[in-house]
Order: structure tokens, then sequence, then C-alpha cells
């Protein structure tokens, strides 16, 4: 199988990887917690990420990612860039462990001054590279073309939420301890790659240590639980078939009219994000993501497919020269 085929469905589970001038951290209070961005200027922090990840029966699967996260340039527009990446995977048996060692390139995050996402860069140089070996494998023209549009979209997609997940989920808030905001929002099915309604509800705990054994309490853990909307099971459930469609045409470059008829008859996804900040700067330390979600897929003719994914990843900042 070509690279250009094997990754479409890596880049669909993505749905994975801020400039103010510096400030002092505020502290949380005991009326509120006042959240904005404010990340130093050259702000460089190291990560180190961790997947556990079960699908059905399979064994659980264990995914170690190491990088460094840093802010590049001064004034309006800075770049948030993701670099010095390394893998390392304990496979599922029988497969190989195609995904360690160095990591693709990962598109740079330009932001403006309060941490908002301004534009996307780099993603059009994977999509090229991937061109390349699709034509060299010989892809049809047609297939070729849905592949790429795929992954494009995909990689999109991920940018965008990897910055959700370390800024925009969480700027401009203002909660009590003990308060819940509850909001609607968008998140991409794992596995699947297709966007449903969610419903979010945001709350922060009373101050904590920004680390483990630390005295002071200049830190807040910030909390969100996500569940699917039920008012949009239904559009969310023909998105999904729609999503499912386009991979059989671009993998296997089956037409449209060949596709099977497919029902949704179980979709759950379920998510807790705790994220421990500094909530005067946004400066992140941990953030911990547990995660559910359940398709099952019936076609006319063929048995029930139920994947059924749980995770957790665990994500621990360390600032460089903090």
């Amino acid at each position: 199988m070509s690279r250009a085929v094997r990754t479409l469905p890596v880049l669909a589970l993505a749905g994975m990887l801020t400039h103010c001038a510096s400030s002092p951290a505020s502290r949380a209070s005991g009326d509120s917690a006042d959240v904005r961005f404010a990340w130093p200027e050259g702000f460089t922090t190291q990560v180190v990420s961790t997947t556990v990840e079960t699908r059905g029966d399979a064994p659980v699967r264990t995914k170690t990612m190491r990088y460094r996260l840093r802010l590049e340039g001064t004034g309006e527009e800075r770049k948030l860039i993701t670099d010095e990446v390394t893998i390392e995977a304990s496979p599922a048996e029988g497969e190989d462990a195609q995904d360690e060692g160095q990591a693709p390139s990962t598109p740079a995050l330009v932001l403006g001054p309060r941490g908002e996402l301004r534009r996307i860069e780099g993603t059009e140089q994977v999509v090229e590279e991937m061109a390349r070996e699709a034509e060299a494998q010989a892809l049809p023209e047609e297939q070729r073309a849905h592949i790429l549009a795929l992954v494009r979209d995909a990689m999109e997609q991920s940018s965008r939420h990897r910055w959700e997940m370390l800024v925009g989920k969480w700027v401009g808030l203002s909660l009590k301890p003990g308060a819940v905001l509850q909001r609607p929002s968008l998140v991409t099915l794992p596995m699947f790659g297709s966007r449903v309604d969610t419903v979010e509800r945001v709350s922060v705990k009373e101050p904590t240590a920004c680390v483990e054994g630390a005295a002071e309490q200049r830190c807040v853990k910030l909390v969100l639980e996500s569940s699917l909307d039920p008012a949009q099971r239904e559009k969310a459930a023909s998105e999904l078939v729609q999503q499912v469609k386009s991979f059989m045409k671009a993998n296997a470059g089956v037409p449209e009219a060949s596709l099977p008829e497919l029902t949704v008859s179980t979709l759950k996804l379920d998510t807790l994000v705790e994220y421990t900040v500094e909530p005067g700067t946004l400066v992140p330390y941990r953030q911990q993501v547990s995660g559910k979600s359940q398709v099952v897929l019936q076609s006319p003719e063929g048995e029930a497919q139920n994947f059924d994914i749980q995770s957790e990843r665990t994500e621990v900042f360390t600032p460089v020269g903090r």
C-alpha cells in the first residue's frame, strides 16, 4: 500500500498536533479565574505526550511523542511552531511500528495578539509531498485528487484542533470555582474525521500548584466535559456516512454507485479535558484528555461493524528557562 493511502486514516485520526508582550501571571482569586493569553516573547516548552488507546478487543496501544513547542517572531503576528518531534509506539500484535522515529513536519499556527488563530502555514508543503508519492504509485487522477483533498482537510482540522486545545477553548474565560459554562462546539470524530456537534461544559477548580510539589499556587485547573448534542445526532450520522464513503473512494477508487448503503445504529462521543495553566498567561503545564467514542455501522447485507475507542492522552509541558 502506498504511503499516500496509508497516511490518510492517520491524518483523519488527528481530530490531534499561541504574541503578546510578556506579562506577569495573575493569580486566580477566590471570586474568579480570568484566563487570558500572554505567552512571553520567545516562549519555548518541551512536551512529552503519552497516549494509551484501546480499540474494541484489540491490545492496548501506547504512543509517546516528544516535541518542542516554541513561539517565534514579534509584533502583531507570531508563529507557534512544533518541531524536534520523535515518536515511540508499541504496535498492536502483528503490526509493524510504522509510527516510530522522526515525525513528518507539522504546520505552524499563526496567531494574533490575543492568541486568536489567523491562519495555518505549512499544509501545502506536506500535501505536495503526498501528491508526488501518489503520482509515483500511478494512482488514477480522480482517486489521487480525492486523497489529497481528504489529507488537506484532515491537516487543517488537526491544526485547528491543536490550537483549540492549547488556547482557543480557554482564552477569555472568566469563571468562579464551581460555576459551569455550557456552550455548543464542533469536534472531530476519532478514526473517521467527520465533524459532530457537541455540548461542552467548562469549569475551573480552585488554585493549584503549577507542578507537583511546588509551594506557590499560581495555576488553575480548567475542566471541559463534552458529549454529543442529541439534537444534532441525525446530522452527525449522515455526515459520518458521507465521510466513510469518501474514504472508500479514496483508498480503493470505488465509484459512488457501487458504494454500500450504510446506516449508523450507534454514535457516542464523550471527552474530559483537565488543563493546568497560569490563568494570566495561559502558559501550560499539564493537559490530560480522556475520550470514549463508539460508532456502529450497518450495511443491508453485512454484519454490524463496531468501532469502539477509548483513549487517554497526558501532555506534560516543561517551559525552558523559566
